[in-house]
């Protein structure tokens, strides 16, 4: 089912981003910061959220209930698919919609996303040097994502797309146990 939401959810996304870049200017952006903002505040209003997911309250209500939340606190583009999703009663896309135009928006600009998880707090510093490295072995411009995670002990664990470079002092302990194990 997942994978089904998600396949639909990437058609909707194509479809703005082609639509935000028809547009011109920084619309593409702009569209992504409103999804943000939109399935934010779904999340955070949990009556909101029942009632548009609620079978019994028609996409025309819902679609006048959006309306009214959202006029004016975001873009013409953005609320028509909102409009377009609740008459189609599609609005539990939302989500997926704004993950896949994300990763969508990244390539269309050259953008990787990367996952840096350290043992400790980085200094701006030291996550704008690995960032600049990173962008010069894959020529492009990279935006890491920090988290925090003390098992590591030491060091750092390197996520892009679906690799992962294991630089932490637990990895080299698990490695260094699976060759002691192998003899």
């Amino acid at each position: 089912m997942q994978s089904e939401l998600a396949s639909v959810a990437a058609q909707y996304a194509q479809a703005m981003l082609d639509l935000a870049q028809d547009s011109g200017g920084q619309v593409d952006e702009t569209v992504l910061i409103e999804l943000e903002v939109v399935n934010k505040v779904i999340a955070l209003t949990p009556e909101l959220g029942l009632v548009l997911e609620h079978p019994a309250v028609t996409g025309l209500e819902k679609k006048h209930l959006l309306i009214d939340a959202f006029k004016g606190k975001i873009g013409d583009l953005t609320l028509r698919l909102l409009e377009f999703l609740a008459d189609r009663r599609k609005l539990n896309l939302l989500k997926y919609i704004e993950a896949r135009y994300r990763e969508l928006l990244n390539v269309a600009k050259g953008k990787v996303v990367a996952t840096l998880v350290s043992a400790d707090t980085l200094s701006k510093e030291a996550v704008a040097s690995i960032e600049e490295k990173l962008a010069r072995q894959l020529g492009k411009k990279v935006e890491c994502e920090i988290q925090v995670d003390r098992s590591l002990i030491g060091g750092v664990v390197l996520q892009v797309g679906d690799q992962v470079f294991d630089g932490s002092l637990r990895g080299k302990l698990r490695a260094l146990e699976k060759q002691l194990l192998s003899v």
